[in-house]
């Protein structure tokens, strides 16, 4: 019986001393911890223990897809903020009315501060930007630092200088002597005279048959003026088996086999683990915040599942695969050309940027370990395929006096800093660089030529 007893005592002063050695090991972070924001909160030492930004940025841009009533879809992953719903004509689309730190999307589900009415006001000038993540201004610090809204306001800008200055653009008529035409014709030439309107209808993730589909079913009953599309990339990644980008995932959750809740767990307790303050002063002070900057390599709301491979898993070597996901960007784009040349509108199809265009003596260092991280093959896969997307572009293009081409592949390629967050994803500067090329390209196209002395 005693020893018995014995046996019981021992068992539970072990039990004890297992239980204070737990307490402990919790206690020893929590206190740490609440040190920690009480020193940061006594000396104002903020920096190194506020919000990470380039998280709350990938978060607040993040697609979560939702039911037409607001609901998340069960099994899918629901980790973004930014909310789209399934649509059977366009794959999906943006649900309207909604914003956060980086963002906002108006009432009919476009990136605008302001609503769109259907019925053009007169004398504006409607330009209406498709695209996909780049043309969405995916991590753009704001709406106002997208390209289409610098764009805007470029367009703008011209007009108003016109109008005070006259005498520093090319006139309407031109003079009758030969050596002041010359002058005249040295002068800026003067663009349509309007207020301008830069939609951003673009949507991130988005593939050629998805920006064919937003044309056609929504963009259309605008009465543009004019459609600048921007992409390429992401028919380069997309099966050929898909004629446009659904919801990621969508089919393996309607098949019955949702996301393994165990990912989705750990990926929840990475973010709260984040945002303890030991974590974040050990990542500012350690590692001189290069983490934050590393989380932005990879792009987000790619056409394709996440499924953890490389990217240039995606980018196929077959040949003939990859010719009929060009042949797919061909006929969405031509189907576009058709539309711009029954309606007498114009088309700007841009091939956008990506980090690749930059040779290696101009990327920056945090590029440079975008370029490293992304590997040979995918190099040289995507560089074949931009050079064939450039040649079904402008044979496109030619068929059509309505339709230009605008490769800014290698845009970047002198830019002086840090263009990419990502291979695709720009700075707001990059931005700014882009938007200054469509403004070129697109004053070009709607300037007025001065007519000749003694023209009725």
């Amino acid at each position: 019986m005693f020893t018995r007893h014995r046996r019981y005592q021992r068992k539970t002063q072990h039990s004890f001393r297992w239980l204070g050695l737990l307490l402990l090991l919790i206690a020893v972070p929590v206190g740490l911890e609440l040190l920690t924001r009480v020193i940061a909160d006594a000396t104002g030492l903020s920096q190194p223990f506020a919000a990470d930004q380039s998280s709350d940025m990938k978060r607040a841009y993040g697609l979560k897809f939702v039911s037409q009533a607001g609901q998340p879809y069960e099994g899918l992953a629901d980790n973004g903020e930014l909310l789209a719903t399934r649509n059977v004509l366009l794959g999906y689309r943006l649900f309207p009315e909604q914003t956060n730190e980086f963002l906002t999307i108006n009432e009919q589900g476009f990136r605008d501060d302001d609503d769109v009415p259907l019925q053009k006001p007169a004398g504006e000038v409607r330009i209406f930007v498709l695209g996909g993540s780049v043309a969405f201004g995916e991590l753009s610090s704001s709406n106002q630092t997208t390209f289409a809204n610098t764009l805007e306001a470029r367009l703008n800008d011209q007009v108003a200088q016109q109008r005070a200055n006259p005498e520093r653009f090319q006139p309407a008529t031109l003079p009758y002597r030969a050596d002041q035409v010359d002058q005249a014709l040295a002068l800026p030439a003067r663009i349509q005279d309007g207020q301008y309107r830069v939609i951003n209808a673009a949507v991130p993730g988005y593939a050629s048959g998805n920006e064919l589909a937003m044309l056609v079913q929504q963009v259309a009953a605008y009465n543009p003026d004019m459609v600048v599309v921007l992409g390429g990339y992401a028919d380069l990644l997309l099966s050929s088996s898909q004629m446009g980008s659904d919801v990621p995932g969508l089919e393996t959750v309607l098949e019955g086999q949702s996301t393994d809740w165990r990912d989705e767990l750990s990926e929840q307790f990475g973010e709260w683990v984040n945002q303890l303050y030991l974590v974040r002063g050990f990542r500012y002070y350690g590692l001189s915040m290069r983490q934050s900057e590393e989380r932005l390599t990879q792009p987000i709301n790619l056409p394709i599942a996440n499924t953890g491979a490389p990217l240039s898993n995606s980018l196929t070597d077959d040949e003939a695969e990859l010719d009929r996901r060009l042949f797919r960007y061909r006929y969405h784009l031509l189907q576009m050309v058709h539309w711009a040349s029954a309606t007498r509108k114009r088309l700007l199809i841009g091939i956008q940027p990506e980090i690749t265009g930059r040779t290696a003596d101009n990327l920056t260092p945090d590029e440079a370990a975008i370029v490293n991280s992304l590997g040979d093959t995918y190099t040289q896969r995507v560089q074949a395929g931009y050079e064939k997307l450039e040649a079904q572009a402008n044979q496109v293009a030619q068929s059509s006096s309505n339709a230009s081409v605008l490769n800014l592949y290698r845009l970047y390629d002198s830019f002086e800093g840090r263009a990419f967050l990502s291979p695709i994803n720009l700075t707001d500067e990059a931005n700014a660089a882009l938007a200054n090329r469509f403004y070129q390209a697109i004053a070009a196209d709607l300037s007025i030529t001065p007519q000749p002395f003694g023209s009725p």
